[in-house]
Parts: C-alpha cells; structure tokens; sequence
C-alpha cells in the first residue's frame, strides 16, 4: 500500500483553505477561506473534501472505515452523504457501521441508503454457538451452551456487549458457578472498574467527562491530578482493555463510546455536574488563546453545570459555540446550540437576548434549508419583538424568510410580517423599508396577490432615495420576480441591465450573477440560443468567483437546457445529473423540478425511460393526484404532459382535471407558457376538443416567444407556433394550422433548435396529408422524408416513428401514377411555378439532377412544357 501525505496533496490540489475549518491540525494554513456562513461555503468546504479523497483514489485504491456513525453529527452525515453521491466512479470504499436502534438524523441515513451505490448488510445478533465460540475467545476456556445462552439472551448477540461480558467472566475464578450478574454494559464496566485503583476509577471518571478522545492534560485538570499520576492511572485504564493511548502519550481514548458513556452514567449527579463545571474552566485555562476550536466541548460542559446556577454564563458559552459552528457551516448544529442557549439560559435572558437568539435559530435553519423551522423561528421572534415594540426586529424575521416557490406557508407568514413591520419603521428609515417592501412583494408573487406589481414598484422608488446598494439590489430583485412572465420579458431584459450595473459598481460577482442569468431566461424565451450560449459562457468565470452549489447549480442547469435545445440530448442528461447533484444535498425544496422539467424534455423527444419517469415517481405505481402537491400548476400538469405522451391516459387525465377548469387556470406566471403548451398537449391526447379551443385562445397572444420559465431555466420547448399549430390541427383549423407550423419550422431553422425543427417539419407534414390540397401531398412527402433521416441521426425515436406511419399513410392515399415518388415531389414543385434551381433547395438535389427528373416527368407524361406538368398535377391531386 502506498503511504499519502493527504496535507501536501490538499496544498498542491489548492484545497486547504477550504478544508483548513474541518481539521486545522491536519490542514494548517495561513490563509484560510473567507466563509461567510451561507450554505454555498459550507458545500464548497463538501466538494473539497471529495476533490481530495478524488486525488487520493487515483494515486492507490481507498478504504475508509466510519465506526458508530449513529454518533455522528447531522453536519458530518451530510458531508457522507456528499462523498456517497458524488464519488461513484473512483477506487474508493466507504465500510460504515450504523447502530439502526439510534434514530439520531435517520432520514439522512435512510437517504444514504438509497444511493445506487450504496449497499446495506444487516449485522444480526449472533446465534447461541456464534456466541459461545467469542466467549471461548475471550475467557481461554470452553463455554458451557448454558452460559452461552445466557449471554446471548442478555446481549441479543451484540459482539460487543458479549466482549465485554466476556472479560468479566474471564476475570472470575476457574469453575465459579455463581450467575451472571451484569444486566448492561454499564454493570460489566462498573465491575471492571471496581478492580483498578481508586485514582484510576477517579482518573477514568474524570476523562469520561472531558469526552472519547483524552488529552491528559485536561483529564488531569478536571481530576485535580497531577500529569504524572494521571498517566499511571491510564496506563492501569489501558491495561484494563477500558482505553487505549492514542497518536501521541498525551493524548488517550475510550475503546468505545459506550464505555465512556457508561462511566458518566454511573456517576452521582452531584459528581457529574461538579466534573463538568472543572472541565468547562480547565478548557478555558488550557486554550484562552485560541478557545474557538474548543467551544464545542466546553459549551457541551457548561451546559451540564448550569444546573449550579450559572445559567446566564453558559447560555452566552452556548452561544459563541453556535456563532462558531456557523462559521464553520455546521448549520444544524448551529441551530440545535442555538436553541440550546435559549433552553439553559430560560429565565436569565430577557425578550431582546432571546428574541435575537431566535433569529440567529431561524438564520441557521434557513441555511440548512430547514424551511419549516426557519418559519416556526421567525414566528416565535417575530412574537416576541411584537411584544416589545421592536418593529425592526419583527423586520428582521420577515427578511430572514426568504420566500420558497411551493411553500405557501411561509410566503403568508412573511407577507403579515412585512405588512406589521412596515407599519411600525420609522419613516425615514429608506433603506431598511426599501428591503422590506421588496420582500413583501416577493411573497405577494408567491402567493398570486395582484398587489405584488405596485408593491414592487414601490420598493424600487424606495430603494433609489435611500441610495442603499443591498436595498437597491433587494429591490431589483423582487421587481425581476414579478415580471417573470411573459407579459413582463421586456422590463425583464431592463432590469438585467440594470442588474449588471449595479454589480459593476459594487463589484459583487453575486450580483453579476444573477443579471446574466436573467439574460439567459429572456434569450431562452426569445428562442434566441446563440445568445443564451454566449450568455452562458460568459456565466462561467463569474459562477466560479462566486463558488458554491448554488452558482454552479444555476449554471449547469442552463447549460443542460441549451443542450437540449440544441438535441444534444446526451450532453443533457449529463449536466442534469450534475446540476442535481450540485444542489440536492441542500434539501432545497426545488431541488429536483429542474432536474425533472430538463429530463422530461429530452424524453419527449427521445422518448421516456426510467430516468424522467423517476424523476415525478411515476415508476412504481399509478399515479395519484393527491400524491402531487397543490397550488402550483406545473408541479401537476408537467406529470399529467408526461403521461400522456406514454400512453397512461387514465392517469393523465386524472392529473389534468385536478387543476379544475381550464379557463380558471392561474399558473405561476413564470410558467404560463409552459402551462399552455403542455395543457395542449394533454388536452389534444383526450380528446378535449373545449379545453384545446381555450388554450389556444389564450397562448396566442404570446406568438413569437418560445416555451421556456422566465425563473430560471427549466427545459426548452420550442416556439409558441408549433403548439398553437398542433392545436389548429386539433380543432379542424388546417389552413391556421399550416401557417403556424410553417412559421415554427422557419424558427427553428434559424435558431438551430434541430429537434423541435424536426418535430415541427412532421407537425406540418401531418396537417398537410389531412388537408389534401393541391400539392399537399408532394410536399407533405418531401417534409416527412426529411424528418425520417433527421429523426434517425438525433436518436428521436418517438418522431421517427411517427414518420414512418405518415409516409405508410401517403403511400396508401396517392393515386397509381407512372413518376417515381421523387419525380411526384418535383412535379408538384413544378406546379407551384418553382425553378430547377428552388427545386434543387427544397429537396436538397443538385440544380442537374432536378433537371433530369423534370425532364423523365415530360417523358413519362408525355407532355410538352412546365405547365402541362401544373395541369396534370392539379388533375390528379
């Protein structure tokens, strides 16, 4: 096995500043990073981690055993499950023992679980004979099945617990028939300890205070021990199998945790609550110069003691503890000491230390994408700023609450919040007004209150008398998310710019960020690809000085969108999967409808497989309407479009009619083009003839935009005319249907998205077979020939299949005629009054070739000139 030195490989890699917070002692350096406590360091610190274990697997194959992890923190869990899903493909193995008994953060490990690389094996108890051969084991001698028994019945056949038995009935004088007597592991320890020297057990009792890892200076302090006999003290605990010494003699540790723990618990309260209080002063004697990496522990010790009446004190150790792990973005454990400030501190704290502290709970879940306990938090403050009449605090509740798409709960909450603080700021206060408004208006959007648009308005007015930079952007912000339909694309394109200004002035790649991902969604909706791309590109540099998941999920998911667009669709499903991975781990509540929304329009045009079907889990079983969540249409109706493109119609239909009528739909306005477009496409697939007029009428005054979200993109869907032409087509609408599909294929032509031309060249096709008219059927040919080749070099399945039908369905309708199908097609060209050389473009033939084949048509036909050729088409059409 090759021996790494990870420190010099992180140094190297450029990855120490950024894994320096999760062990300084292994990863020191000068210049560590620059966290400001969001959620994109603490991933960025994540995606660290699995670059170097990335670096370590492609030098020798890695295995990493966790032990216990049920006594891991929530944040070290989300870390495993960071390296779980990103670290599929390297010589890497991850060997995790997990108690299922403890329940501590078991969803993140039933998430673990889940993982397609995960694979569990359940440690049953051992059996009787198992258990009787440890025993043998550990006592020198053969174990009666008996005794056996005995133990197995007492352990449930927990190795561990039958070790440490075992070595007390080791301990036992040969031949003693007296029953076992320990009922736990507690009793087997307390019987070992009885047989050390009272400063051992002192010494012992002491360390199981100060935690699993010993430094024997602190062991020695909460003891009131001298080094030296602590050391003797330990070397008779090691002996006695209890601990074992560590990397250095300084430094010693408990076998188990459990071993620790049942020494604690064998202490007198009194004694324990003495030992923590020595602990908490020896760690704050020992590390007064640098006490930040210990604040953990010794909050953990003035927690205990604060029972002896200095609450206060360990409610503000507590405090500088949760400061300290938002720093090193360990929000959830930041939360849990958090509210453990607020518990110990009880009555010692008045309303504006506990109403902060709230805060600072509520900031810490919001972080951890806890938005349910952000919410309850801000409530909680908010009440009790009210209570004090302390409308800033109650508007610093309300600007915590972030609002989330799908979570209508919280947008209600901040709206009242916003409106109570607004009424109370003083007036002259612009800049704290202006942030407020521009929340009040984001949750107004959220919940589809029409006061959202002059509320907006108002926050920019606000925004630009306080001249304020964080007003300004807020402000900016909220008024982009109200026009984030299509009605509002062209302030959408203004306020961009105005964007972009303001992050040149405050020189926040943040900012610039979010102007060009703007742009991104206005190119999209415009069908403008090329400077969506450009727009893109341009996203990359800026994306990586920002850093985190959130940038790069913003990034990627634009990406995975023009490569579809593009029918790239490879290229696509990748970067979805990428873009997921970015962000998943947050638990952000839209987490995966992008991922949903990209996959779905790849399959569309490839055709559906396992991967858009799970993405709506709709794999498994039928899908329910109740199983989706309501108030927000898409969620439900993309689903409803899927299903209906695979045939389960019983299912789509039920999605469909849960909306309600369609004439009382009000979608998100972000995704009213979509809702309309998929909303088609269901309506077509049943049959409703009443909801197809309707929609119809009301995608059609945005003709020349093209589907796609105005929030961030989403999924591609081509120009608004091929679903207003499909619907035509429906409705009996030919002529319409035509000239709408004609203008989608022209679109397309131009703005390069191949699949949509092809999907729109057969659209087009099938109109013209149904209306029959002269000429139609050359034409309806020649396009659906060119869509047969298209479809088969893009992998469009579902298209090519459909071409293939049509050109049966022509074959069967034309009439017997003497010209191949080829010479057909150019007649019908002929009859149009088209050159040899417009001829040659359309059907992708050489001027001389279409020469040739009108040339064969004269023949054949016997006729004289080009209009004779006209009369016998429009004879025999």
């Amino acid at each position: 096995a090759e021996i790494l030195d990870v420190s010099a490989l992180a140094e190297t890699h450029w990855l120490t500043p950024d894994i320096s917070r999760l062990a300084p002692d292994l990863f020191p350096t000068a210049e560590p990073s620059l966290d400001t406590g969001s959620a994109q360091d603490r991933f960025k610190q994540f995606d660290a981690v699995g670059r170097l274990l990335r670096h370590v697997a492609a030098r020798t194959p890695l295995v990493i055993i966790l032990d216990d992890v049920h006594w891991a923190d929530q944040p070290s869990l989300l870390l495993l499950r960071h390296l779980a899903r990103t670290l599929t493909d390297e010589r890497l193995l991850f060997v995790v023992n997990h108690r299922d008994t403890e329940q501590t953060h078991s969803s993140i490990v039933t998430d673990l679980l889940r993982e397609p690389a995960a694979r569990e094996m359940n440690l049953g108890g051992l059996p009787t004979p198992a258990v009787g051969r440890q025993l043998a084991s550990v006592v020198g001698r053969d174990v009666s099945e008996n005794e056996a028994e005995e133990v197995r019945s007492l352990t449930r056949g927990n190795p561990f617990f039958i070790g440490e038995i075992g070595r007390v009935l080791g301990e036992r004088a040969a031949g003693a028939s007296s029953s076992l007597v320990t009922a736990s592991v507690r009793e087997a320890i307390g019987s070992r300890l009885q047989r050390l020297a009272p400063e051992s057990v002192l010494v012992l009792q002491a360390a199981s205070i100060v935690g699993r890892q010993v430094p024997v200076t602190l062991a020695a302090a909460v003891a009131d021990l001298p080094v030296a006999g602590c050391l003797y003290a330990l070397d008779e605990a090691v002996a006695a199998g209890l601990v074992e010494v560590g990397p250095t003699p300084s430094e010693h540790e408990f076998v188990h945790d459990l071993v620790r723990e049942a020494i604690e618990a064998g202490l007198p309260t009194p004694e324990r609550v003495r030992l923590h209080r020595r602990a908490a002063e020896a760690i704050q004697d020992a590390y007064a110069g640098r006490i930040e990496p210990h604040l953990f522990d010794l909050a953990r010790h003035r927690a205990v003691a604060a029972v002896e009446g200095d609450a206060a004190t360990a409610a503000g150790w507590i405090r500088r503890a949760a400061d300290e792990a938002m720093k090193v973005l360990a929000f959830e454990e930041a939360a849990r000491l958090y509210r453990q400030s607020l518990d110990v501190g009880g009555v010692h704290l008045d309303d504006e230390e506990r109403c902060r502290l709230l805060l600072r709970v509520a900031a810490a879940l919001h972080a951890s994408a806890d938005v349910n306990g952000r919410l309850d938090a801000c409530l909680q403050a908010a009440a009790l700023a009210r209570r004090m009449g302390r409308p800033d605090l109650v508007a610093e509740a309300a600007l915590i609450l972030e609002g989330v798409f799908g979570h209508p709960e919280s947008d209600v909450a901040t709206r009242r919040l916003c409106e109570e603080a607004l009424a109370g700021l003083e007036p002259d206060d612009a800049a704290v007004r202006a942030r407020v408004t521009a929340r009040l208006a984001e949750a107004c959007m959220y919940l589809a209150d029409e006061r959202a648009a002059p509320v907006s308005e108002e926050a920019l007015v606000l925004a630009a008398e306080s001249g304020n930079y964080a007003a300004l952007v807020a402000a900016t912000r909220a008024r982009q998310l109200v026009c984030e339909g299509p009605d509002g694309l062209a302030e959408r394109e203004q306020l961009a710019e105005r964007m972009l200004a303001l992050s040149r002035k405050g020189r926040d790649p943040s900012v610039e960020m979010w102007a060009r991902l703007w742009r991104v969604d206005a190119a999209f909706e415009r069908g403008d690809l090329r400077c969506a791309a450009r727009e893109l590109e341009t996203l990359r540099p800026v994306v990586a000085e920002v850093g985190g998941p959130w940038a790069k999920w913003q990034l990627l998911r634009g990406q995975g969108v023009l490569a579809q667009a593009y029918a790239c669709f490879a290229d696509a499903r990748r970067l979805a999967a990428e873009a997921f991975a970015a962000i998943a781990r947050s638990g952000h509540p839209i987490a995966g409808l992008p991922r949903g929304g990209l996959l779905q329009s790849v399959g569309h045009h490839v055709g559906h497989d396992s991967s858009s079907l799970d993405a709506y889990g709709l794999t498994d079983a039928p899908a329910q309407a109740a199983d989706f969540p309501r108030g927000v249409m898409m969620i439900v109706l993309a689903p409803a479009h899927l299903l209906s493109e695979i045939g389960r119609l019983a299912e789509a239909e039920a999605l469909y009619r849960s909306l309600g009528p369609v004439a009382t739909w009000r979608p998100h306005a972000h995704g009213t083009l979509a809702a309309y477009g998929f909303g088609i496409g269901v309506a077509v697939a049943l049959d409703a003839t009443n909801d197809v007029a309707t929609l119809r009428d009301l995608l059609d005054p945005y003709r020349g935009l093209h589907l796609a979200s105005g929030a961030g993109a989403v999924a591609y869907f081509g120009p608004a005319e091929l679903w207003l032409g499909v619907a035509a087509r429906h409705l009996g609408l030919l002529d319409e249907a035509v000239a709408d599909l004609e203008r989608a294929v022209r679109a397309c032509a131009v703005n390069g998205a191949i699949g949509f031309h092809t999907e729109a060249q057969y659209e087009l096709a099938a109109v013209l077979t149904r209306r029959a008219a002269p000429g139609d059927f050359a034409r309806a040919r020649s396009l659906v020939t060119n869509v047969a080749r298209q479809a088969a070099e893009l992998g469009m399945v579902p298209i090519g299949g459909k071409a293939a039908t049509l050109i049966g369905q022509l074959d069967a309708s034309e009439p017997p005629t003497p010209l191949t199908r080829r010479e057909q097609d150019v007649a019908a060209l002929v009859a149009k009054g088209l050159t040899n050389r417009e001829i040659a473009a359309q059907l992708y033939l050489s001027e001389r070739t279409a020469q040739n084949h009108v040339q064969h048509i004269l023949t054949k036909l016997s006729l004289a000139n080009r209009s004779q050729i006209a009369v016998w088409v429009t004879a025999n059409q």
